[in-house]
Formats: structure tokens, C-alpha cells, sequence
């Protein structure tokens, strides 16, 4: 909130001096606030690398499991583990790309309503890479379950 010094003489026109303390434009509880959005690129080769390297481990342990004669339930049982394995281990980088890829593509209407800085976006990536997947999946719901126009302020992982 800001600070302004008025006289008695300027008491008759509250409006304007709440406007004054409450229309600050670097301050991200106002309504004049105005983001810098990032629009971070997106590499679609890499994720489509990914996507196949994946399918591949997964078709390649259930061929695998086929060749030693396991029997055709039992691979697909270890293939699906496989894939589970495969998920859980790359979940944080999944769910990383996936807020990148809604900063770069959602309008901004709806991005400049966060009154938090780091926006709640930025704030999910920075508590997934700092606290991992659990403890930062549930921070990052948390801050969403927070953010609400009439909040809001700094508020860091």
C-alpha cells in the first residue's frame, strides 16, 4: 500500500486519495498492477523425443518379457510396470512442461488475474524444483487454492 501525505483540505475527496493508496502499479494486491508475462518457449521435438523414448521402453520390456516365455499376461503385467515406473520418475519434468506450456499459450486475460508474485505458475515450477514432487505438487495447490483477486502480495516457495 502506498503512502501519501494530504492535507485537512483535501479530506472532502476521499475518493481520489483512495485511489492514490490502493491503484499502485507495482504492487500485485492492486488492481492496476500489470504482469510482465513470460512466454517461455517450447520445444516440441524434445517432448515428442520423450513421448516415443517412453512407448519404446515400454514395447521393448514387454518384447522382452515375450522372448523369455513369461507368457503374454505376465508381460503386459511387467510392461505396465515398467510404465509406472517410467511416470513416476519423470513426473516432475511432466508437470513442469505442462505449466511452460500453459504460460506460453493461455490468454493473457486470464494470466494477469494472479495478484501473487511469482504468479501461481511460476510459483508451481519453483516448488516442484525446490521441495520435488510431492511436497511441491502440494505447496503449488495450495498457493492455487490461495489465489483469489482480492488477495494476494509476494509470497515466495
Amino acid at each position: 500500500m502506498n503512502q501519501i501525505e494530504f492535507g485537512e483540505d483535501q479530506l472532502n475527496d476521499l475518493g481520489s486519495i483512495a485511489q492514490k493508496l490502493f491503484q499502485d502499479t507495482t504492487d500485485p494486491r492492486s488492481r492496476a498492477y500489470k504482469r510482465i508475462l513470460v512466454r517461455p518457449t517450447i520445444s516440441w521435438g524434445k517432448i515428442a523425443g520423450c513421448v516415443a523414448l517412453f512407448w519404446l521402453a515400454v514395447i521393448l520390456s514387454f518384447a522382452v518379457l515375450l522372448q523369455c516365455g513369461v507368457g503374454v499376461v505376465l508381460s503386459l503385467a511387467g510392461a505396465a510396470a515398467v510404465a509406472i515406473v517410467l511416470l513416476l520418475l519423470c513426473a516432475k519434468r511432466m508437470l513442469i512442461c505442462l505449466v511452460r506450456i500453459y504460460q506460453r499459450y493461455a490468454p493473457d486475460s486470464i494470466r494477469n488475474k494472479c495478484r501473487f508474485e511469482p504468479s501461481c505458475s511460476q510459483y508451481m515450477i519453483l516448488s516442484l524444483q525446490k521441495y520435488g514432487l510431492w511436497r511441491g505438487l502440494k505447496k503449488g495447490i495450495g498457493r492455487l487454492r490461495r489465489c483469489n483477486p482480492d488477495g494476494g502480495g509476494y509470497d515466495m516457495p
